[in-house]
């Protein structure tokens, strides 16, 4: 299968966070994008923005008001991002952005409206990694499950959807057995989403780190830490070992007992409960117990493992946002990286308060400088 480039030709934001009106003209630039700038300047505030052209809240996962640009206590002017972009389906203009008189953000592709953020996935998507992430395997497991869907959702653009679905009828159970206001028809109702969309979620999460792992395990590159994956949790250990059928009915039954269990504050245990667990194979360590350094160097591993991954089944792979991506990692480790970014068909964007540590790639990389949210080309 041909490898086929990925990348963000054109870039406009209105509104957004500290830009009034930005427009970056790319063009055909597949190579690494840096931004360097110093501490507050807008990088991220780019990053950000490209992150909202996937399904979510975003690598800040921020409320859809708070990035609107702040012109004046309690004045917030609608937002909006567009981009064309380069992928295997050829050339697509997308677009989001807050709507008047709705909480809500507007999809566009093409020139037409769709009401699911998913359908974004169909011709734009991209993973990230950001300074908040570098202690991500010592904090809550949410945080781990909203790393691993991202995963997912390059291979399974449905898989956003499901959630979507899942947590809402999850809150809404919730509600309804804590305070006895439905009868059986409806919490059935409720269930049988719960079930479907449950079961499916897991199996996806399942089938992704499985093909993960197989290029994780076959990596030539020394300089990152092999890492093992797996997911822990009652339905993912259960479909392992048992059909998505037999997993179903017991989820089921699950679900009819908690009902009572539940409704005097106990807890349902499903997908929102499964923990996504690294292990660096060398040091034999779980992942939470390396040092900063090392557990970023095993997130790069298995965003690496993930490209490999597209590239062999799908023929290319998802855009990549590093933001402050040296931090923390030796000076070893972020040449390699640099030189590893550089052979991959797809787009990077990086942000550093140092440009000095990309001296040797200058010229091979297309470079921003951002100083007060004014951004000046430096390397096209």
């Amino acid at each position: 299968m041909a490898v086929t480039k990925t990348g963000i030709t054109q870039l406009k934001l209105t509104n957004f966070r500290s830009y009034d009106f930005l427009d970056l003209n790319i063009g055909d630039h597949f190579c690494p994008i840096l931004i360097s700038g110093h501490n507050g300047a807008g990088k991220t505030n780019i990053l950000e923005a490209i992150s909202l052209l996937t399904a979510g809240k975003g690598l800040r996962s921020a409320k859809l008001s708070d990035v609107a640009r702040h012109v004046g206590e309690n004045v917030y002017p609608l937002w909006s991002i567009s981009a064309k972009v380069a992928s295997p389906l050829g050339t697509s203009k997308i677009g989001t952005g807050m709507v008047a008189g709705s909480e809500r953000r507007q999809v566009r592709i093409d020139g037409k409206t769709t009401t699911k953020q998913s359908d974004l996935a169909r011709v734009f998507r991209c993973l990230w990694l950001t300074p908040a992430q570098d202690r991500l395997f010592c904090g809550d497991p949410s945080a781990r499950r909203r790393f691993l869907d991202r995963i997912v959702q390059t291979f399974d653009p449905n898989h956003a959807n499901r959630l979507t679905d899942y947590n809402a009828a999850l809150k809404e159970w919730n509600t309804l057995v804590r305070t006895g206001a439905a009868d059986s028809t409806w919490l059935d109702a409720l269930e049988q989403q719960l079930v479907e969309n449950g079961i499916a979620i897991s199996a996806s999460r399942l089938d992704v780190v499985e093909r993960i792992s197989k290029y994780l395990s076959i990596t030539d590159n020394p300089t990152f830490p092999a890492a093992e994956i797996q997911l822990t949790g009652v339905l993912e250990k259960a479909l392992l070992s048992q059909s998505a059928v037999m997993v179903e009915d017991a989820f089921m039954g699950n679900l009819k007992t908690a009902r009572k269990i539940c409704a005097e504050g106990g807890n349902l245990t499903g997908p929102h409960t499964a923990d996504f667990i690294v292990i660096h194979k060398q040091q034999n360590r779980s992942a939470d117990l390396c040092s900063t350094g090392e557990q970023k160097a095993l997130l790069l591993s298995i965003i690496l493992a993930e490209m490999q991954a597209q590239m062999a089944e799908q023929g290319h792979c998802p855009l990549l946002l590093l933001d402050e991506v040296s931090a923390h990692l030796d000076e070893h480790r972020q040449h390699t990286l640099f030189e590893v970014l550089l052979s991959r068909p797809t787009q990077v964007w990086m942000t550093s308060t140092n440009s000095k540590l990309f001296a040797d790639f200058t010229g091979l990389f297309y470079q921003f400088d951002v100083q007060e949210s004014i951004v000046k080309t430096l390397v096209a």
